[in-house]
Parts: C-alpha cells; sequence; structure tokens
C-alpha cells in the first residue's frame, strides 16, 4: 500500500520552475567501433568517464547501431540525476559507412527542436538545432561530423569536399547564428585546404578554433598539449580496433562560430575551457595511461580513457546570461497515443513522438510496482501484456510527470 501511495504521489507531483547554472559544458568523443570493439564493458567505463566532466552537450560518432546509443542512454549517464536524453538516431546516407554520430543533451536545460542530414561522400554531417531553456529561448545549432580519415592528397581532397558541403549549408543559416562543430576531422595541419575552408567560413559567419593552436600537428611535440590520438602505443591488446602510436596527432576538434566569441553574445564561449580532455601535455608518442603522463588528469582517469577509445574527447564551456528554467511539465497526450485504445487483450499498442526517441517508458501495476521498462526505438512500439493480470495498469514516460492509464481485460 505505501508502495502505491508513493506511486500516486509522485504521478501528481508538478514541476515547479527554478534557476540553475549559467554554463553549458560540451564533450565531443570519438567513441571506437561502439560497440563490437573491445573491452564488453564500455557503456561502464564511458559512465565513469563522463563522471569526471558532466557534459550538458555530449557529441559522439562511431555509433554503429540504434541500440548501441540506447545503451549508452541507459548505462553511461548513471553518475547524474540530469533528464539526459538523445536526439533520435538517424542512419547514415552518404557512401556505405556503418558508422555513425549522436548527441546526448540535457533537456532541463536545453530542447531538441530539429534535425538536419547534410550528405558528402562517406559520411552525413549531423546538424541538430536546440532551443536553451531560458527566458529568450536562445538557439543554438550543433554539428557532428568524422571525416575521411589518413594521410595523402586523396583523401584531403575527401575531406576538402566534406568541407565544402558544410559550408555550402552554413549559407543558408542567419548572420547571428551560435554554432558548435563538433568532430573527428581527421586533419594533420592547419594547412590542409579542408582546415582553411572551414575557419573561412562564409560571408556572414567565420569559425574559428577557440584556442588558436594552428600548425603541424602531426608528430610534433610542439602541440603535445592538444594531441588526441591515439591513446595507444599499439593495438595489438585491442583486436586490432583502433590505431597505435600514441599520443601525436590532433584529429578532434569542437569549432565555433565568431559569434560565440562576442562578449555581447547572450552565449559565449568560455576562455581558457577548452581542452584535449585527459591529456596533461606530456605524453607525447606515449600510451595515455603511462605513469609518466601524470598531471592534473589523474591515473585512474587516464586508464579508463586509455581503455574507451583510441581517441581522447575534446571538452569546453558555453556560458548565458540567463539562467535556465527547469523543464516544462509536458502533457503526456501529446508524446504518447494508444494505437488500438486503452483496453487491451493481448497486446499494448503504442505511438511515440519523434521527440521522445531513446526515452525510457515503463508500465506499473496498481502497487506502485514497476513490471516493464524498454527504450522507445521506433514510432510504433507494441508490447506483450497477454500475461498480465485483468486490471488497471499505468504507463509513464522518462522525465514526464504524469502517467497514462490502461486496462488489461480477458
Amino acid at each position: 500500500m505505501k508502495k502505491f501511495l508513493f506511486f500516486i504521489a509522485f504521478l501528481c507531483f508538478g514541476i515547479q520552475m527554478s534557476f540553475g547554472q549559467t554554463n553549458i559544458k560540451t564533450m565531443f568523443y570519438n567513441l571506437l567501433n561502439f560497440s563490437t570493439a573491445p573491452p564488453e564493458n564500455r557503456a561502464e567505463i564511458l559512465n565513469d568517464i563522463l563522471a569526471n566532466y558532466e557534459p550538458d552537450i555530449f557529441m559522439v560518432c562511431e555509433l554503429e547501431l540504434p541500440q548501441d546509443g540506447g545503451e549508452i542512454l541507459t548505462n553511461s549517464f548513471n553518475y547524474t540525476t540530469a533528464n539526459i536524453q538523445s536526439v533520435p538516431f538517424q542512419f547514415n546516407t552518404s557512401g556505405i559507412s556503418t558508422i555513425h554520430q549522436l548527441v546526448y543533451y540535457d533537456a532541463d536545460k536545453l530542447t531538441f527542436v530539429d534535425s538536419e542530414i547534410i550528405q558528402t561522400n562517406i559520411r552525413d554531417i549531423n546538424h541538430y538545432q536546440f532551443q536553451l531553456n531560458t527566458n529568450s529561448e536562445t538557439i543554438l545549432d550543433v554539428f557532428v561530423a568524422h571525416f575521411k580519415a589518413a594521410q595523402g592528397f586523396s583523401n584531403e581532397q575527401q575531406r576538402l569536399f566534406e568541407a565544402n558541403q558544410f559550408i555550402n549549408y552554413v549559407e543558408t543559416l542567419p548572420a547571428d547564428s551560435n554554432i558548435i562543430f563538433g568532430g573527428d576531422f581527421n586533419l594533420y595541419s592547419a594547412l590542409e585546404p579542408a582546415f582553411q575552408v572551414i575557419t573561412s567560413g562564409t560571408e556572414d559567419i567565420n569559425f574559428l578554433d577557440p584556442i588558436d593552436e594552428i600548425g603541424a600537428w602531426n608528430n610534433n611535440s610542439q602541440f603535445a598539449q592538444v594531441h588526441t590520438q591515439s591513446t595507444r602505443s599499439s593495438n595489438d591488446d585491442f583486436d586490432d580496433f583502433g590505431a597505435g602510436g600514441g599520443l601525436d596527432d590532433r584529429f578532434d576538434f569542437i569549432f565555433i562560430s565568431d559569434n560565440l566569441k562576442n562578449q555581447n553574445n547572450p552565449i559565449r564561449y568560455v576562455e581558457n575551457s577548452y581542452a584535449a580532455f585527459g591529456n596533461n601535455g606530456n605524453c607525447f608518442n606515449d600510451n595515455i595511461s603511462d605513469n609518466d603522463c601524470y598531471g592534473a588528469y589523474n591515473q585512474n582517469l587516464r586508464n579508463l580513457l586509455y581503455l574507451m577509445s583510441d581517441h581522447l574527447p575534446v571538452v569546453m564551456s558555453l556560458e548565458i546570461d540567463e539562467n535556465f528554467l527547469k523543464s516544462k511539465d509536458f502533457d503526456i497526450e501529446d508524446l504518447i497515443s494508444f494505437s488500438n485504445g486503452n483496453i487491451v487483450q493481448d497486446i499494448l499498442a503504442l505511438n511515440f513522438n519523434t521527440n521522445v526517441q531513446n526515452k525510457k517508458f515503463s508500465i506499473y501495476n496498481a502497487l506502485g510496482q514497476e513490471i516493464h521498462q524498454s527504450s522507445v526505438i521506433a514510432k510504433h512500439v507494441e508490447v506483450d501484456v497477454s500475461e498480465y493480470s485483468v486490471g488497471v495498469y499505468f504507463l509513464k514516460l522518462e522525465g514526464v510527470n504524469h502517467a497514462l492509464k490502461f486496462l488489461k481485460s480477458n
């Protein structure tokens, strides 16, 4: 009875407006063939890595399947009580690549608005638009990419094509757009045409390397503090997944539109917040976990980064002038509907709004006991309830306070 009363109280509790932080912490991370590459417990390893930074926007590449994205949502944010959600998973439409990009975000700070795909030669560039949960409802445009790998003129030309596709798309956006562009760009030098095209921007929007570390990064100890690849001197212990050679390349970036450097803009880059996460600047051509790579990033974190991927994450923060407003109380009936009514016999058929893809939903019995939990992986989902006892049940969606009621009949 106590469980039931607690459940009813939980359902009736309304979200009140409150004030929060004024910073948005961002991270980009190449997850290396997630989840085929070893070790098997990388979702848990990622959880421990993220706990050291707690990003509000987490951009990733090299996801293999939608269920891999769901595994991260389920098992890699257990360190926090924040309302972390993911944008809908989109299969690559460019070339034959089977690895994909995705973004996770704190839904108490940001509302996902829409997404679009920029087609290239190998992998899509994904555009996700968010609205800040503030009174001004400022728009933030987030792009995530994974450019062509490897050295040589032909590969440089393919990266140039990808960069041009991005810039051509950005030319259609308003001049005052607030843009972050995270990705594994596989750039060896600032002299590469792709880097030049990105940082030249459009007539109205320029893109910046926030730390202005311009040069020939490949195998150059002068840039040891910004290198992000490879965390391993060898891939022999990882079934040949990823690259070896030690930390000596700056492949991973978060570019920003010049608007984010304008101190009069309502959303701005936080100076000195950009970093190759885990890199103490003394790990040139070494494993990131090497004892000699000591510093502010401790040994335990660097051990986790070594196990997780052959790349390091890149991080930076944005600041805003307003306080965040806690998430509004959504109407669950706008997010879920019963395909065949709420009186069911064997199959509970549900329709989900596209904005709740990858969220978890649960079924509770009249005692307030959770008897089923799944993730929303499609617009239409069916749940087998043939073994349920006759009676009333409640359907609850993650992040929404109210529940829907349905009746299991004979």
